[in-house]
């Protein structure tokens, strides 16, 4: 997925599983046995909810600068289950560590590089987009005391689709590297080129596909995410301290709202940090070390993969934990869709909702 990995899972690579060479490949070896299932049921648990999150944060009641980045997000961790789902059900699911003519088919090995690339750029552009969600969300707290936001509705569109183009654009050596070969001695075993990162020979295409993915892709916005959020904090901390002086029920509701949504961007943050933070500094490690992205790194894969997959699947339980809006107008849906018309069910609901159109998620 994210890992700059070039094959399913390298636990084959190294030795058999019934020998385990150590306690790390013991480990893997075991949890290779249940990464299919439990990213299978991640994925088709992440899919749909990310599917609501874009159908509800693209409402017209719903749409503000925040929003518009938290949907890019939603439709770039869509994509990637998306691309998971045949990736864990043949890789995993149907088929065991052996490298069989029919695991690594010539069609499905070409999908492998698909999924690969593919997973590497949505990784990317999500990321990219956590940063912009952090920084606008710290213009807007920081400005809320002059009256000024410098982000409105138009310019976080264009910052979303710059950030889709952008990412795409830092992938591209990573697609050139990518390539497809029939294994020397094999019956029809097709595999991906393998990248010799960290090795001496290693071509200077690969070391700039892995330092523009490692800088740009994991150490750069975990940095910058890491500064915004902590600027964020403190700066809704003042906020809080400057409102305190003002009175008024209406004032309290407002600044209690703004203190959920902070929050809840917050946390989202943090699970960003909790998912990448790790890699890269395995990544980097990996790049200074002989062998150690083959061997060490290897084995830890599919771990690093399903807590990039959790991260993409849990900002719909944030939204309905700490968003009234969000759970209002996913009531109402929900409502249609089983009585198929509206009735005082959600009528109520509607109410409450024109109420808070204008609170941000």
């Amino acid at each position: 997925m994210t890992n700059m990995n070039n094959t399913t899972s390298n636990v084959s690579n190294l030795g058999q599983c019934d020998q385990p060479i150590n306690e790390l490949f013991a480990y893997a070896c075991v949890y290779y046995t249940l990464h299919g299932y439990l990213s299978l049921a991640i994925c088709c648990f992440g899919v749909p909810t990310n599917l609501v999150n874009i159908i509800i944060l693209t409402r017209k009641s719903m749409r503000n600068p925040i929003n518009n980045i938290l949907t890019g997000i939603a439709i770039s961790d869509a994509i990637t289950m998306m691309s998971y789902i045949p990736f864990a059900i043949h890789f995993y699911i149907q088929h065991g560590l052996e490298r069989t003519p029919a695991k690594y088919t010539f069609e499905w090995t070409w999908f492998l590089a698909l999924h690969f690339n593919l997973s590497v750029t949505t990784h990317m552009i999500s990321i990219w987009l956590g940063v912009c969600m952090s920084i606008v969300r710290y213009i807007y707290i920081k400005s809320m005391g002059i009256g000024k936001i410098n982000i409105d509705q138009a310019k976080s569109v264009i910052l979303v689709v710059m950030v889709f183009l952008i990412s795409i654009l830092f992938c591209i050596p990573n697609y050139y590297i990518t390539k497809v070969r029939i294994t020397a001695g094999s019956d029809n075993v097709y595999m991906l080129e393998n990248l010799r990162l960290g090795e001496k020979d290693m071509p200077w295409i690969e070391a700039l596909a892995a330092w523009i993915f490692i800088l740009m892709g994991k150490i750069g916005p975990c940095i910058l995410i890491t500064i915004s959020g902590s600027l964020l904090l403190y700066t809704l901390h003042i906020s809080q301290e400057r409102t305190k002086a003002l009175k008024g029920a209406r004032v309290e509701e407002r600044m209690r709202t703004h203190r959920r949504t902070t929050i809840m961007l917050l946390a989202i943050i943090c699970m960003f940090i909790v998912a990448e933070l790790p890699q890269s500094i395995l990544l980097l490690i990996g790049i200074f070390k002989e062998n150690f992205f083959k061997v060490e790194y290897a084995l830890l894969a599919d771990t690093i993969d399903i807590l990039a997959l959790i991260n993409n699947a849990t900002n719909f339980i944030m939204y309905c934990a700490m968003s009234r809006q969000f759970r209002d107008i996913l009531f109402e849906m929900t409502c249609k869709y089983l009585h198929n018309g509206e009735d005082a069910s959600y009528s109520h609901v509607k109410a409450i909702q024109t109420k808070t159109s204008h609170v941000h998620v």
